[in-house]
């Protein structure tokens, strides 16, 4: 494996909480992910009372700017300056400004989740500012349950759940605008839209049938943390109870009111699952690899600019930091560093993370299509065509030639996506069945550049002579 880009050096930190007012700091090497400790792990006092209560005027100050209000930004810099002295050692402060790479993930107790890390001030910049911030939930014990990951490997489905209260007509807005720039990405394969009357069982049902989901509603971070559906609160006592059930999409964007926030307590409770309070955290614990989510309440526009921003530099393939940055770039564009409306938005899991691009699908690298089996062998069964044709080809791809009858069968549909007014994600996609029923019938399949044009592909029936080929040769 070649060395790891400059931009993906990282470097890592866990920080456990000892006691009440006490912490034990590891920082492992730059590049590693706990496998190399740095042998400096130590035990540091805080006063914990104190530095809960400076979190809480970081979300004041946020609430406020929020709420239109300007001229905020040196008291977040007095408060994130505060914390800064208070909770870190002389010895971590030191580390930190050494550290040469853009990307800091951190290993946090549940109990410290509630710290607003990100806005943690040195007196040159805010951390968040300088590193491209992960949160990750530590967790001593998993009470023998492993989560189920999914696979991330393009191309992508994706969920957008949006207004499902009925009374955010913005969050639709939000909704049409990420699904077109998700449909235009290469990295994406399908993309569904629930609006308006999501009940539960709707989304229970649809998290274990897609790569990412992105909410934009309501939701509750604080007392019983849930998102707001139009039959009830969608819990983390429900994410608890099919937590190693569900396999549960691998990015989670919580676009609502506090979804990554947790309860501002220091407690000492060691149990992961009883300690978990955020909406994020329950995700992440549940299996999930990366959820996005806001420290406060948004306006409309800024979480629509900074879902949209984001959604836009993934699927240009820079890392899920990266992306994270250049959304936050974005806002201080449109509303300067003075608004604050950049800094609602966190990340927990690796910043140095990236979607493979979906050009890897046209080799003949079938490693790609690892682990993928499951999910395109429940998508034949969907009432979907596009969607049905997809998982043909793609099985194709992995060798199951029986698939080839279900592509016949969709030639309606094959065909649309080579006309002359298809799209480019259809031209997209046809150029994959094209090149999946090429390769069964072993013949060298067209160039099969990402948005090749129709007249680019072999036609509809050359395609049919091909299929029965495949089926005669079983």
């Amino acid at each position: 494996m070649g060395g790891m880009r400059p931009l993906d050096q990282k470097m890592t930190l866990q920080v456990l909480l000892q006691s009440e007012d006490t912490i034990r700091v590891t920082p492992f090497k730059e590049g590693s992910v706990l496998e190399s400790t740095v042998k400096t792990t130590r035990t540091c006092p805080f006063h914990s009372g104190l530095v809960a209560d400076r979190a809480g005027e970081i979300l004041a100050i946020l609430a406020r700017a929020n709420a239109g209000r300007s001229g905020l930004l040196d008291e977040l810099i007095a408060a994130g300056q505060a914390i800064y002295v208070d909770l870190l050692p002389a010895f971590l402060k030191e580390k930190l400004a050494e550290a040469g790479g853009r990307n800091l993930v951190l290993h946090l107790d549940t109990p410290l989740l509630g710290i607003p890390w990100e806005l943690l001030h040195d007196g040159d910049g805010f951390l968040g500012r300088r590193f491209r911030i992960g949160r990750l939930v530590t967790s001593e014990a998993q009470g023998g349950q492993a989560a189920l990951q999914r696979t991330m490997r393009p191309p992508l489905s994706a969920l957008i759940v949006a207004d499902p209260s009925g009374d955010l007509p913005a969050a639709r807005e939000e909704a049409d605008e990420v699904m077109a720039i998700l449909e235009d990405a290469p990295i994406i394969g399908e993309v569904t839209l629930l609006v308006g009357d999501v009940t539960t069982r709707a989304l229970r049902d649809a998290l274990s049938r897609h790569d990412i989901l992105h909410y934009a509603g309501h939701a509750e971070a604080y007392g019983k943390p849930h998102l707001r559906l139009s039959d009830g609160p969608f819990s983390v006592e429900l994410l608890r109870q099919l937590r190693g059930r569900v396999d549960f999409p691998g990015l989670v964007f919580l676009n609502g009111c506090g979804s990554a926030g947790a309860a501002i307590t220091l407690s000492a409770r060691r149990d992961p699952l009883s300690g978990v309070t955020g909406l994020a955290s329950a995700f992440l614990m549940s299996g999930t690899r990366h959820v996005v989510g806001t420290l406060w309440d948004v306006r409309d526009e800024v979480a629509r600019r900074f879902a949209t921003g984001f959604y836009r530099a993934l699927g240009d393939g820079g890392s899920i930091g990266g992306a994270m940055e250049r959304a936050r770039d974005g806002l201080v564009e449109s509303h300067g560093l003075d608004g604050l409306l950049w800094a609602h938005h966190l990340l927990y899991g690796d910043p140095t993370w990236r979607i493979e691009p979906v050009s890897n699908l046209l080799d003949d690298d079938l490693d790609v299509l690892d682990g993928l089996e499951r999910k395109y062998r429940l998508d034949l069964s969907s009432a979907a065509p596009g969607k049905r044709l997809l998982a043909a080809a793609m099985l194709l791809r992995l060798g199951d030639r029986t698939v080839v009858r279900a592509i016949a069968k969709e030639f309606d549909e094959l065909s649309r996506w080579m006309s002359g007014g298809a799209s480019v994600r259809d031209r997209r996609h046809a150029a994959l069945v094209v090149a999946a029923v090429s390769s069964a019938a072993g013949v060298q399949p067209p160039p099969g550049e990402p948005d090749a044009l129709p007249d680019q592909l072999p036609d509809v029936e050359t395609i049919k002579a091909l299929v029965e080929r495949v089926q005669r040769e079983g």
